[in-house]
């Protein structure tokens, strides 16, 4: 089980740089743009997807005492391309710290925040990941959209 929490830290480690890079690629007047059909833009997406670590991970397996606001991860577009960098970079060392902490027995015990389905820790990991790379998707494909329909 050591191995396995090592790998969902590289992982995660791994697919947060990603993020962090296809922020940086977006243009800054686009960041909180969208087009036709698409919801919401890549900074209300990194906003979420890091939201969304920090509640599970953060206060659900590492006691950070994060405090989550999901509703104004969809709203909140006032911030900058370098804070929401900055929020992705830390929301990376959070993960690493959590695992580090984390006894490899405790990757079988019950998730503790609630859920709609019962998890054991290990299962949520995977769940999160699978969830952040599907927005991560998103975010790369609106990023690709945007700069190629401008102009």
């Amino acid at each position: 089980m050591e191995h396995f929490k090592e790998q969902m830290k590289a992982f995660y480690v791994r697919d947060l740089n990603q993020l962090a890079d296809e922020i940086q690629e977006v243009q800054d007047d686009l960041l909180w743009e969208t087009y036709p059909g698409i919801t919401n833009s890549c900074g209300v997406l990194a906003q979420h997807m890091t939201g969304n670590l920090n509640h599970y991970i953060g206060t659900g397996m590492g006691d950070t005492g994060y405090e989550r606001d999901r509703e104004r991860e969809f709203t909140n577009t006032g911030i900058s391309k370098a804070e929401l960098i900055e929020s992705i970079n830390e929301t990376s060392v959070v993960i690493e710290e959590t695992l580090d902490k984390m006894k490899a027995e405790q990757l079988d015990e019950p998730f503790p925040l609630y859920s709609s389905q019962e998890f054991t820790v290990g299962q949520m990991l995977i769940h999160l990941h699978g969830h952040f790379n599907y927005h991560l998707g998103q975010v790369n494909y609106l990023r690709r959209g945007l700069g190629e329909n401008r102009g």
